[in-house]
Order: structure tokens, then sequence, then C-alpha cells
């Protein structure tokens, strides 16, 4: 049977903005070698390509993982006709201790060559920030739900409903735009400031509350 006198409810959603450290950079380092024939090129690719490969281990653990995104070989046209084949090879490099990023980024920037951006500074997926953010926005969705309920004069007595539409970062992949910089030869030391990242977090929830008092009705 259909309770006539259903139990009043309020559904909200709850939302919360944290702003924190990262806790990892990415470089894209990419090696583009021009050459009169395609196996010059795939040589002078790979001479190039070892020498990424020698910095990366340089920095030890302070790289995470140093992964090949794509190789290319190519016949450059212009529109004059048929150029030179071009040999490149893409590589990215994840960065776990963020204070090695400078020295990072001025060595591979000095090797010829080579083409570098980044850092993109960005949080773990198991980052505890995401269930800090989600408590937050359940803490905001009570908040809410008893405003809500007090502007009638009621009460909030049961959660009927939880639902998670997720929680996100900011996506902040924004660098210090260094592509193909190149270095002199000395002592030279880079200040890269970690950019902070926004992570998002939302919840929708539906409490029971009270009889509503008549008088909020009345006038």
């Amino acid at each position: 049977m259909t309770n006539p006198h259903p139990v009043p409810s309020v559904s909200v959603r709850g939302e919360a903005v944290l702003v924190v450290e990262p806790e990892i950079a990415d470089l894209d380092v990419t090696v583009r070698v021009r050459a009169r024939d395609r196996q010059i090129a795939l040589e002078r690719c790979r001479a190039v390509q070892e020498q990424v490969t020698a910095v990366v281990h340089r920095a030890g653990d302070a790289v995470e993982t140093a992964e090949t995104a794509a190789v290319t070989v190519y016949l450059e046209h212009s529109h004059t006709g048929p150029g030179d084949p071009v040999a490149s090879q893409h590589t990215r490099i994840r960065v776990g201790a963020l204070d090695a990023v400078g020295e990072l980024v001025v060595e591979l920037g000095r090797l010829d060559d080579v083409e570098l951006n980044g850092p993109s500074w960005g949080l773990r997926p198991d980052s505890p920030a995401y269930e800090r953010a989600r408590l937050a926005a359940v803490s905001d969705a009570v908040r809410r739900a008893r405003s809500y309920a007090a502007a009638f004069g009621a009460e909030l007595t049961a959660l009927l409903e939880v639902s998670d539409p997720g929680t996100a970062g900011s996506g902040v992949r924004v660098a210090a735009g260094m592509a193909a910089l190149s270095f002199e030869a000395g002592d030279l030391a880079l200040d890269v400031t970690p950019m902070r990242s926004e992570v998002r977090g939302a919840v929708e929830v539906r409490f029971a509350m009270s009889e509503p008092e008549q008088e909020v009705f009345r006038g």
C-alpha cells in the first residue's frame, strides 16, 4: 500500500576543492634527427637516444619510469618536393623526486637534436588527496542539508541515499614551455617550482527529515 504521507526528504550535492602539492612530474623528450638517408638518420637517432638514456640512469631512483611512447621515420616534404629522411623517438619520463626535476631538465636540454617539454605536474592515482576531497564533499553535503532542513523548521533524521559522481584532479599539465632548449657547458641551475594541483570531490546525498513547521508555509 502506498504511504499517503511520504517522509519529507532533502537531496543535496556536496562539493569540495583542495589545492595540494604535486607528487609526480612528467617530462616529454623527443629525439629528432634529419639526415640524407634513412640509415644515417636512424643511427644518429639511436646515438642521441642513448645519451637520453644515460641521463635517466644517472638520475637513479629519482626517475620512476622512462617509456618509449612513439618512434617515427618519415620523408620530409616541402613545396619543392621530397626532402631528407627524419627519424624520431619520443620518451615519457616520470619523476617521483620533484627536487630532481630541475637538474634533469638542464641535462636533457643540453643534448643536441633533443626537444624537451615539461614538467607536467600531477598526482598518483592512489593519492590520499582524492579521499580527502571526497570526505570534504560529504561534510559539505551534510552542512547544506542541515541548512535546508533548518530553513523549514525541521532537522535531519536519517540517511537515505548516497551517490558518488566521481572525484577528479584538475588535470594540471601546465609546464615551463621548454621545447628545444639548449644550454652551454658549465654550471647551471634551473629553479623549477612545482605547480600545485586542484582536486575536486563531489557527492550526492538524500536525507530524511522531520516534518516541517507549519508556520513556514503561512504568510
